[in-house]
């Protein structure tokens, strides 16, 4: 019992990250329909704590959504000056999925030791609880998979 029973991974993803949105929940709820609407599909959806009058909102997408994905971040922009959008394509998306998880602690710490002795930066991290989500540049995909693989014996 490891609490990891498989790797899946996704590759060619975006991060998106509006920093500097205005802390309201009706904003969060219309950047989330505007992206609906364009067809575009959010994943790994995390939503920073307020600070202030200020929040950020960062999410994954795939690859070939950007060009539209863009336009609706200069958009926000526009609408709201105080938004700053960050864009890095070029990741991918490492999910540990595990029934165990739920009921077994230390998981997620296992998982980020093994990725800082890899010497892995990550992007974002989003978890249930069954699986955890993380989110690496594709040049620091192998390396990553292999220490999370060794450390759960898979």
């Amino acid at each position: 019992m490891n609490g990891v029973s498989k790797i899946t991974i996704t590759d060619d993803v975006a991060l998106i990250t509006i920093n500097k949105a205005p802390a309201s929940v009706r904003l969060l709820a219309s950047i989330l329909g505007e992206f609906s609407d364009a067809g575009i599909n959010i994943d790994m959806i995390s939503h920073a704590a307020p600070q202030g009058q200020y929040t950020s909102l960062s999410f994954s997408i795939l690859s070939e959504d950007l060009v539209k994905a863009l336009n609706l971040t200069a958009r926000f922009a526009d609408t709201h000056p105080t938004i700053k959008p960050l864009v890095s394509n070029g990741n991918c998306k490492i999910q540990l999925y595990g029934e165990e998880m739920a009921e077994m602690p230390g998981v997620a710490a296992a998982a980020m030791k093994a990725i800082a002795a890899a010497d892995v930066d990550i992007s974002i991290i989003t978890t249930s609880s069954v699986d955890i989500s993380i989110l690496v540049a594709n040049a620091d995909k192998n390396s990553t998979v292999a220490a999370l693989k060794k450390q759960f014996g898979l």
